[in-house]
């Protein structure tokens, strides 16, 4: 429409003089009314153009809230580039248009929580020049602010519409002196800004009290910069006596400002005073800064009398500290110093309404200022001011990589939460083929389980088979909520020790039961049984002893299996037996291996009566417990942790945080599958389907002998294990297993830490974020390095989601009790009581049978056996029966 304005303007100029170049004498005379009648109908409609440019661009103002980190420390030459930048918001074509509605508007009030917030508003079309402005800064972001959140007019209107007088005030300020006297060019430390955010906590928000400071600053042309400098130059000139003319215009600047030669004496005072004069408005016209008019508007509010007033007085003393050879003062005419008349009156009151409603740029007179003198203003709050209630964006981290996915419930993508963008907020993905192996730190409370249960729900829900080990039942129970679906509940199994139907029944996991397993297959079970006592208990170097009791246990134990019949299987709770037992030992040793037969015979009874209780007493703490004892002394497995990753099965397990026995149980757990993970390198590679495993806290699973989780951690990928390790602290995980989670892991995340914790996260990152931005992290707020691509991310910012929004279509709490029926079905859940029965007379029933066996001449050892141990099949299970 300014293209359309300026040729119209052209062509009829061009046709008019035309015209009357061809007319002279009397017809000239006889058309010159004619001639008129265009150039006026030119002059309405440059008119319409310009108030229909003014009023689109007035409705197209869009704010942007600036949030500046925690350290946020920019130089001032960083402001005046930012600055200078801010000058490409009045366009070079069209800007004649609309110039009234394309100033940059800094904008202090207080959100929601009464926080001083800077915003700056300008036209829609301008946003790129003001994002292109801020990029000078580091780390600062610009989040929109939509119209309907702007909630301070809207709580005022409230207030009257209540019936509630609201008693508002209005103050305009220009500049004191003319133009070419500069203000005070105020130093970044401290900020300029800490004032104002003084003034604004003062307020009670919640009781509808507010406070707007609007500074319009309107750039200028380079060319309008030329003739504004020279004109303030002369005017200049003219107030210090020295009116610019002949040799003083040919002195250039320095002439204009009183520097050519002086006829006459002078006293010194009078040349100092014209000396620092000089220097003053030099500072201000000889420097290229760019130059703005100015417009600062002030309106305050409040239901309780005189409260605005004062709110009003505070913020007018802030502007106070700007004052130098010139200074700002507020709009209006006093009268004897009885009566003040400024924008409040009410003839004045709607046009200083619109401007501060509409960002209408119309001061009370044509003031100039530089962008140093403004400096103080054309940024966000740094970390200098002091003020406590300031709306900043937090720890100084780096916004997301655009690169990351938008996630939208893509199945090969792993959910991880929302990150703020120039273009708003959006929702991010990380690839399923980078994600190996993930670490998460934080307090409790802080959202990290929250996270980890969106990432299971969807991988599991995507068709994938994971196990989701929290000792807590809350998290279980959440899960299943949101997998009452008939295909999602027959693929769950649930080994939940906590819950009230905790004792009424449990699936069957018999550790020892061996029929059918190779010896391979045998050696790494006996090694899982023994790093969960060896983890569950702290045993270390210095705990040969009962490293070595455990060992031989386990695996006479096995061995003895293999010659037992269905029906007589051993358990764990057999442990106690063949070490405390001696009679059943003796029945016992014939059907053993001749390495175990000359332990027990041979170095076993030099061992003293207390050698064996650090085994036994946490066993028998283990059969006190009728869950733990339906569980784990069942005779038949229907726990398969291998079938379970073949299958793609849901094992949720909650084993409960009482004590040494729930520990142990959950490094049972954990142990069986990572060594059941082993078994799968008898599987073609592209046969290993990817197995997610999300183990919170999991320093219960790294005890003394961590290095054996960090091991395993390490030798697991390749078989399809994909991990997510949580616990609230990395210092309380082993030096090993820290290490091979640094150096293994895809994902590091974290959310707040104590200072030694985030020192160490840091660290990581090469202080990269520092470690007091992690301190500082609020609810549900991380901060993650990720790999994308096969790369590592910088250190981004996001912020988590519950389940309960992530998956709103799928939670169904009230449903769960129709599906736990298919639910214990899939577990293969027996009655606890049937399980304990027959556990009772376990140890007679199994002596007996081998008491029966030798005394018909059957004991054979494992190497005197002449049936040969059927080989392992490639999905052998570490804790099931194949």
């Amino acid at each position: 429409m300014a293209v359309v304005g300026c040729l119209a303007v052209v062509s009829l100029l061009g046709a008019s003089r035309s015209w009357l170049g061809l007319a002279g004498g009397a017809g000239a005379l006889l058309m010159r009314p004619l001639v008129l009648i265009p150039v006026t109908l030119l002059l309405v409609v440059s008119v319409a153009c310009r108030v229909v440019a003014g009023r689109r661009s007035l409705a197209s103002r869009t704010r942007l809230v600036v949030l500046a980190p925690d350290s946020f420390d920019p130089s001032l030459d960083a402001v005046l580039r930012c600055a200078a930048q801010l000058s490409r918001v009045r366009r070079l074509v069209g800007g004649w248009l609309d110039p009234r509605a394309r100033a940059v508007r800094v904008l202090l009030d207080a959100d929601e929580e009464g926080r001083m917030r800077y915003s700056l508003s300008v036209p829609e079309r301008a946003l790129p020049a003001v994002r292109s402005a801020l990029g000078v800064f580091d780390r600062v972001q610009a989040q929109v602010l939509e119209p309907g959140s702007e909630s301070g007019e809207a709580a005022g209107r409230d207030e009257v519409g209540r019936g509630r007088s609201v008693e508002v005030v209005r103050a305009e300020l220009r500049l004191a002196r003319p133009s070419s006297e500069p203000l005070a060019n105020l130093p970044l430390s401290p900020d300029p800004l800490q004032s104002f955010a003084r003034v604004i906590a003062r307020l009670d928000h919640t009781h509808g009290e507010r406070a707007e400071v609007a500074v319009d600053l309107l750039p200028a042309t380079p060319a309008t910069r030329r003739r504004l400098r020279r004109r303030l130059l002369k005017q200049a000139g003219r107030r210090g006596g020295n009116p610019v003319s002949g040799a003083a215009q040919d002195g250039g600047l320095l002439g204009a400002l009183g520097g050519g030669r002086q006829v006459g004496r002078r006293r010194a005072a009078e040349m100092v005073e014209e000396r620092a004069e000089r220097e003053e408005i030099g500072a201000k016209l000889l420097l290229a800064d760019p130059l703005f008019r100015l417009q600062i508007l002030v309106r305050c509010s409040s239901p309780e009398r005189g409260r605005a007033v004062e709110c009003l007085q505070g913020l007018l003393g802030c502007f106070d500290g700007f004052a130098a050879a010139n200074s700002l003062r507020v709009v209006g005419v006093r009268f004897l110093g009885l009566a003040f008349a400024g924008s409040d009156l009410p003839g004045r009151r709607g046009w200083f309404d619109r401007r501060m409603n509409s960002g209408l740029f119309r001061p009370a007179r044509k003031d100039y200022v530089t962008a140093r003198e403004m400096a103080g203003l054309l940024k966000p709050p740094t970390v200098h001011c002091a003020a406590p209630e300031v709306l900043r964006l937090g720890p100084a981290v780096y916004p997301a990589p655009k690169a990351l996915p938008t996630f939208t419930g893509q199945a090969d993508l792993v959910p991880l939460g929302r990150v703020e963008g120039e273009s708003g907020e959006r929702r991010v993905g990380l690839r399923v083929e980078d994600s190996f192996f993930t670490y998460t730190a934080g307090r409790s409370r802080w959202g990290k389980t929250e996270l980890a249960l969106t990432q299971f729900l969807h991988l599991v829900r995507s068709g994938h088979g994971g196990l989701f080990l929290d000792p807590h039942q809350d998290a279980v129970q959440r899960v299943k909520s949101c997998l009452t679906e008939s295909q999602f509940a027959e693929r769950v199994i649930e080994l939940d020790l906590v819950g009230p139907r905790s004792r009424q029944g449990q699936p069957g996991w018999n550790l020892f039961a061996a029929r059918g397993l190779g010896p391979e297959a045998a050696e790494r079970r006996v090694e899982a049984i023994v790093d969960s006592f060896a983890s569950a208990l702290g045993w270390g170097e210095r705990n040969n002893r009962a490293i070595t009791l455990t060992t031989q246990a386990t695996a006479a134990l096995i061995e003895l299996a293999a010659v037992l019949p269905d029906g007589l299987q051993p358990t764990i709770f057999q442990v106690p037996s063949i070490l405390g037992n001696p009679e059943w030992l003796e029945v016992a040793l014939p059907f053993l291996s001749a390495p175990r037969r000359q332990f027990f015979t041979e170095r076993f009874p030099r061992l003293s009566e207390e050698a064996i209780t650090p085994v036994t007493n946490l066993i028998d703490r283990l059969r006190s417990s009728t869950q733990l004892a339906a569980l784990l002394g069942a005779q038949r497995s229907t726990y398969d942790i291998a079938r379970a990753m073949n299958e793609r099965k849901i094992v949720l397990a909650c084993p409960g945080a009482d004590g040494a026995k729930d520990k142990l149980v959950a490094n049972l757990l954990v142990y069986d599958l990572l060594h059941g993970a082993k078994s799968r390198a008898f599987m073609p590679p592209e046969q290993r389907l990817p197995f997610y495993v999300f183990l919170d806290e999991v320093q219960t699973y790294d005890g003394a002998a961590g290095g054996n989780l960090a091991a395993l951690l390490e030798q697991t990928a390749k078989y399809g294990i994909r991990g997510t390790l949580l616990n609230q602290n990395p210092e309380r995980l082993t030096s090993d297993t820290l290490n091979a989670l640094t150096t293994n892991r895809s994902h590091l995340i974290t959310t707040a830490l104590n200072a030694r914790a985030a020192g160490l996260i840091a660290r990581e990152w090469g202080g990269d974020p520092p470690a007091s931005a992690i301190i500082g992290l609020p609810r549900r707020t991380f901060i993650a390095q990720v790999t994308h691509n096969g790369r590592l991310t910088r250190p981004f910012l996001f912020g988590n989601e519950s389940v309960e929004d992530a998956f709103a279509e799928a939670f169904h709490p009230d449903a769960l009790t129709g599906i736990q029926p298919t639910i214990d079905a899939a577990s293969g859940r027996t009655p606890a009581g049937e399980t304990v029965t027959a556990l009772d007379t376990l140890d007679e029933r199994i002596r007996q049978y081998l008491e029966g066996k030798r005394g018909g001449g059957q004991s054979r050892s494992r190497e005197d056996s002449e049936e040969p141990w059927t080989a392992p099949p490639p999905d052998a299970a570490i804790g099931g029966e194949q």
